[in-house]
């Protein structure tokens, strides 16, 4: 009986890279767990419980989650009182977690880049007087002065009219601008303690096949891959910067107005300059209109990646296919997300598993939550809650299949969904 011919060399060689693509993905399994955390808001208490929680952190905040990482989707600030204390513990994990090699990933929310941008209607009263010291006198006196030159500096603004009572004026910008204002104005500015480090951080990363951001990716964004993404939105924060110190050394603004102050003065001075012929300085003129036109950037737009809320909001069946090309595209299995706080309170999945929504309103004065976490670990999604047990979510456990064909031999690898 004549004997089958064996495999070809050529067979034996496709069958081995097709193992070692096997032995890939089980490694991409079996990595290290990584634990995601949601919008905090300030709730320091609550933040640190959850952290206990997961096994990161001990009774004395300290690191003890190892190798483990850390993701946290931004939106530490605002609302709460707490948003520095919770920042302050951030930094301190960052650098403990590295020690440990472990990771701590903070995310931008749109919050911190609201306060980078002095966006500040979110800024709880009882925060400026945190930041008060025994200066804060002196330097409020010295930024009225400041104030006072800049309106004085430009007579065709109509800010620069005298008022009729100036003790009055005075005393309503004071109130405006009550004691430790400055400070934390400061403190979120390209130099200081909270903006350097959050200047440092990423809007978006990809931790094997899962992507973390803060409030969703619109599969109608344009972007090649999420290095790409985090690329455009740090590139935004610089150009912001760039914009505000030189059109506050011009004095078009004054370098401590609130957000909105500056976009009504610069509409208002960029109508001026169009109106008079040849249009003034077309640097500046220039330089306002590309501040106007903030509001398309990426990380302010409603579409871009921190305040797209369409993937857990949007009816699935109209994004579902632009979600399974995306992931696709960037080799990915799921997306976490927070920005959208949950009725329930309770992690959430859509899409088949492909998008896991973590914002469980932490700051419970605020929205009534509770703290969670998202622990993925060997393929496992588990939600830890502060109050009440674990829950396993899903589980993803690789799948491989050798099979013998005519032509020769074929490996499958791929990840099986199994509910809890």
């Amino acid at each position: 009986m004549k004997m089958p011919s064996p495999p070809s060399r050529r067979y034996f060689f496709i069958g081995g890279i097709c193992l070692l693509l096997a032995f890939w993905s089980a490694a991409a399994y079996t990595q290290p767990r990584v634990v995601a955390i949601g919008d905090v808001h300030g709730a320091y208490p609550e933040f640190v419980r959850i952290l206990q929680r997961t096994g990161l952190i001990d009774a004395n905040r300290h690191w003890i989650g190892g190798s483990a990482t850390l993701v946290q989707l931004g939106d530490v600030v605002d609302r709460g009182k707490e948003g520095p204390a919770c920042l302050d513990l951030l930094m301190d994990l960052e650098r403990q977690a590295a020690k440990a090699r472990g990771r701590v990933i903070p995310l931008l929310g749109n919050h911190e880049v609201m306060n980078i941008m002095g966006d500040l209607r979110y800024v709880p009263p009882e925060m400026w007087r945190s930041f008060a010291t025994d200066r804060s006198e002196k330097v409020r006196d010295r930024a009225y002065q400041d104030y006072l030159k800049f309106l004085s500096a430009d007579r065709n603004h109509v800010l620069a009219a005298a008022s009729a009572d100036p003790e009055s004026e005075r005393k309503k910008w004071m109130e405006d601008h009550p004691p430790g204002f400055f400070e934390y104005r400061d403190a979120f500015g390209p130099d200081g303690k909270y903006g350097r480090w959050l200047r440092q951080h990423p809007a978006i990363v990809q931790i094997g096949g899962g992507v973390f951001v803060h409030a969703g990716l619109n599969p109608s964004l344009q972007f090649r891959d999420v290095a790409e993404l985090a690329a455009g939105v740090r590139k935004e924060l610089a150009a912001f910067d760039s914009l505000w110190q030189a059109l506050s050394e011009k004095q078009v603004i004054w370098r401590y107005m609130r957000f909105n102050e500056a976009l009504d003065r610069l509409t208002e001075e960029a109508a001026r300059m169009e109106s008079h012929e040849g249009g003034g300085d077309p640097e500046t003129l220039a330089q306002i209109k590309t501040l106007l036109g903030l509001r398309s950037w990426l990380c302010v737009s409603s579409d871009g990646p921190l305040w797209y809320r369409g993937l857990a909001v949007d009816p699935e069946e109209t994004l579902v296919s632009g979600v399974q090309t995306m992931l696709e595209r960037l080799k990915a299995q799921y997306l976490v997300v927070g920005h959208t706080v949950q009725a329930n309170s309770q992690i959430g999945q859509r899409f088949d598993h492909r998008v896991f929504l973590i914002d469980t309103g932490m700051n419970g004065e605020a929205f009534g939550g509770t703290a969670s976490a998202l622990q993925i670990e060997g393929g496992r999604f588990t939600a830890y809650y502060a109050n009440r047990d674990p829950i396993i979510l899903i589980s993803r456990r690789p799948i491989c299949n050798f099979q013998e064909f005519p032509a020769g031999y074929s490996w499958s690898c791929f990840f099986a969904l199994s509910e809890a």
